[in-house]
């Protein structure tokens, strides 16, 4: 369990807050800038890789925020694990920034910009998952036929590391697409879960989906939730009559 300090926040709560912060500055930049874009497309064409290209890194970095939620249970709070996520954080940051040009440098077009960042922003993201990766991999290990693990995980990998090497218009969106759909499809659930991901938190279990019975303090699981909420809400209603 985390500390609470006087003002009844967590250790954990106020790192969380920090991330919070740097999340919210990375949504920010990119759609300030993806505005200007849209604002002078006419005299500078957007294309699809850019616009791409910020996409995957909104949803990586939305997948970060998940996986540090899923670590909560095992993060102490110190000096290496602050300056740890500062460091994955300015990493990302700088990613999104690289994303639009910072300047109007004379672009002809969005994709001319493109290429010469893509692959400082793909490099950025392919080392932050890898960090994370690896410290997810240190607390526990896929078994060998955990094959939704090495989809989902190593095939994201792979798609990055494309991405960082390809020098083709048409590899680029084949990389980009196949990285965007694991990103998307995982997130919204329809892709089956790994074990290793049930056991690390990432995809919560049907055991994992519990409340707490007020009266007794005992988990309820969630098949029971339904008769539960019912049965409060009649309570309720009969006390207020």
């Amino acid at each position: 369990m985390f500390e609470r300090g006087m003002g009844g926040m967590s250790d954990f709560e106020g790192l969380f807050g920090l991330f919070g912060l740097m999340f919210g500055l990375i949504v920010a930049e990119l759609a300030l800038k993806f505005a200007d874009a849209i604002d002078s497309y006419r005299e500078r064409p957007i294309g699809i890789l850019t616009p791409a290209l910020a996409l995957l890194v909104l949803t990586d970095v939305t997948s970060f925020w998940v996986w540090i939620w899923a670590l909560r249970n095992s993060l102490k709070v110190n000096w290496h694990t602050v300056f740890g996520g500062v460091l994955l954080a300015t990493v990302y940051f700088l990613a999104a920034t690289l994303v639009f040009p910072r300047t109007n440098r004379g672009w002809a077009h969005l994709d001319h910009h493109y290429w010469s960042r893509k692959r400082l922003v793909a490099s950025g993201i392919l080392f932050a998952n890898i960090v994370i990766i690896g410290l997810m991999l240190t607390r526990a290990m896929p078994a060998w036929n955990d094959w939704w693990f090495y989809f989902n995980f190593g095939g994201y990998l792979v798609a990055l590391t494309g991405l960082v090497l390809s020098r083709s218009r048409r590899l680029d969106f084949v990389f980009l697409g196949w990285a965007l759909a694991i990103n998307l499809l995982a997130g919204a659930d329809l892709l089956p879960g790994s074990h290793w991901g049930h056991e690390m938190g990432l995809h919560p279990s049907a055991e994992q989906h519990a409340t707490i019975n007020t009266a007794t303090g005992d988990a309820l699981p969630v098949t029971h939730l339904h008769h539960y909420e019912r049965l409060t809400w009649v309570r309720s209603a009969m006390a207020i009559t």
